[in-house]
């Protein structure tokens, strides 16, 4: 969950974000000599970062007897939808990549799943959008509200979702409908929908508002991540080491990652196409170690507007207010044969 605040945290936790440790998000524990980025990899829900804006709060309880999207505001026909009402329209699915706002570099607030729904457009032509609509503001059961703009939404692929991985939607992932916003973090894709209303002006939500003053445009931003090997690992000279991870850039096409080695000069990686335009590319290469001694691996993406990682990561909180971009680095122990 994005948090502006200062708060304490628990050691391991400082550790996790200093170093980039994965949790329980989308990184896996692997092999270090075996290339396993080279098939698709789909996180799985239980590993799928879960945030709220109200921690304390268990994820709200829907029946899908009782509940409806109701759409409002600037249209020509106002709509009170069912489930079923919902269900019946035109099915799309696509592998997508979410990130949240306050993922810092290596983090873990990260995943990719298969996601099946509807486009937004469909509703909103059922609906009518008045001319004088600029914004659609999505409200949330659990009261959460946001806004994006409507040259945002309209033709852009707005993915209304409510099945996840093959199955329906869990209720910590949104149950039983969410949106899924191309190239916006996940503040911008709330879950539990319950309206959208068409408007004529910016609507900041909970995040965008003050005191915590993240970004209300909340575009993506280029970075890369080093899956494997995991910090500190220890490897030996002459042991070939399968470098891995992924890249994302929203919906900006990455055209190239590249590793660095203790200082040494970029040398680029092998690219696996993404599973589509809106899910992360894998990445991985081999490298053999010849010294001993504590090696510095980093990484950095290219996105298709040219733009290259060059900022090297600052403190915890280096992700705010409008996300990181920031190189990811990991350290291992290279012994000798």
């Amino acid at each position: 969950m994005p948090d502006s605040s200062r708060r304490s945290v628990s050691r391991r936790a400082f550790l996790k974000a200093l170093t980039g440790l994965p949790s329980s998000g989308a990184a896996e524990f692997l092999p270090v000599g075996q290339i396993t980025y080279d098939a698709p990899r789909i996180t799985r829900v239980g590993r799928f970062f879960r945030q709220v804006y109200r921690p304390s709060s268990a994820p709200p309880q829907l029946d899908l007897d009782t509940w409806t999207l109701t759409v409002s505001g600037m249209v020509e026909r106002p709509l009170v939808l069912a489930y079923e009402d919902v269900r019946a329209f035109p099915a799309v699915g696509e592998t997508c990549t979410l990130v949240c706002i306050g993922n810092p570099p290596g983090g873990d607030q990260i995943g990719n799943a298969v996601w099946r729904g509807f486009d937004l457009d469909v509703l909103l032509a059922q609906a009518g959008v008045l001319p004088s609509a600029t914004h659609i503001r999505f409200e949330s059961a659990d009261g959460y509200t946001t806004s994006v703009p409507l040259a945002r939404a309209v033709n852009c692929g707005v993915l209304m979702a409510y099945e996840m991985n093959g199955a329906l939607l869990p209720r910590a992932h949104g149950f039983p409908l969410r949106a899924l916003v191309p190239g916006l973090y996940g503040t911008k894709s709330p879950k539990w929908l319950t309206r959208i209303t068409l408007i004529d002006h910016a609507h900041p939500g909970y995040w965008e508002s003050q005191p915590h003053g993240w970004s209300d445009e909340a575009v993506i931003r280029t970075h890369a991540r080093i899956d494997s090997p995991l910090p500190y690992t220890q490897v030996r000279i002459g042991a070939a080491v399968v470098f891995q991870g992924i890249a994302f850039a929203g919906d900006r096409r990455i055209t190239a990652v590249e590793v660095n080695i203790d200082g040494g000069g970029w040398m680029p990686v092998t690219l696996r196409p993404p599973e589509s335009p809106r899910a992360w590319t894998q990445w991985y290469t081999l490298w053999t170690p010849d010294m001993p001694g504590m090696v510095t691996v980093s990484v950095r993406a290219t996105d298709e507007t040219g733009f290259t990682q060059t900022r090297q990561a600052g403190h915890l909180s280096d992700a705010y207010p409008d996300g990181s971009d920031a190189i990811h680095s990991i350290t291992l122990h290279v012994l000798p044969s």
